[in-house]
């Protein structure tokens, strides 16, 4: 089974520290082919992070595709190419009291960009990972929870460049499709 992951959120919420976190944990366990990231000079992700996993889950075999949106606004055209066929979505949503505003930018253009496409994000399967747990000036979960995720989709805490919640994300999500698949078959 092929399955399309997207992570997706704020420019520097940790989209790009996710995917190298969760490439270089797969690639240790042998479940995980070549990242393939473009990036500017400041290490600002140019175009998008890519890799392909492949998962055995009892007796299915999964080749999944892990990407990343940029974050920048003026990209929105390259986020809704990258949001086509996706399977299940990642939202990574930047814990600093100042970021909070573009998060939910980001959050709002992202359900638009899914109803283009037929999509409601309401209904399809989502995790919310709030990121950077670790900064002094980190929102209580309950206020992002009421902002950030008003469909109540499960949220991990995370601290990606130390990789904790890195893995446990991604399998949260993993699970979120197949039931969701299953669900509708």
């Amino acid at each position: 089974m092929k399955l399309k992951v997207v992570y997706f959120g704020s420019s520097l919420a940790g989209k790009s520290t996710n995917v190298k976190m969760l490439n270089r944990i797969l690639r240790e366990k042998g479940m995980a082919g070549e990242l393939v990231s473009m990036e500017t000079d400041e290490q600002r992700t140019l175009f998008m992070e890519m890799f392909v996993s492949n998962v055995k889950v009892d007796d299915l075999e999964l080749d999944i595709k892990v990407l990343t949106t940029p974050g920048q606004f003026r990209l929105h055209p390259l986020r809704k190419v990258i949001l086509k066929g996706v399977d299940g979505l990642v939202f990574v949503v930047d814990s600093s009291r100042e970021r909070a505003d573009v998060n939910f930018l980001v959050l709002r253009e992202t359900a638009a960009v899914l109803k283009e496409l037929g999509e409601n994000l309401m209904d399809f399967p989502v995790v919310v990972q709030y990121n950077k747990r670790d900064l002094p000036d980190a929102m209580p979960i309950e206020d992002m929870e009421m902002r950030f995720n008003p469909w109540g989709a499960p949220y991990v805490e995370a601290v990606a460049v130390e990789g904790k919640g890195v893995l446990e994300t991604f399998r949260l999500i993993l699970s979120n499709i197949l039931v969701k698949r299953y669900a509708k078959g």
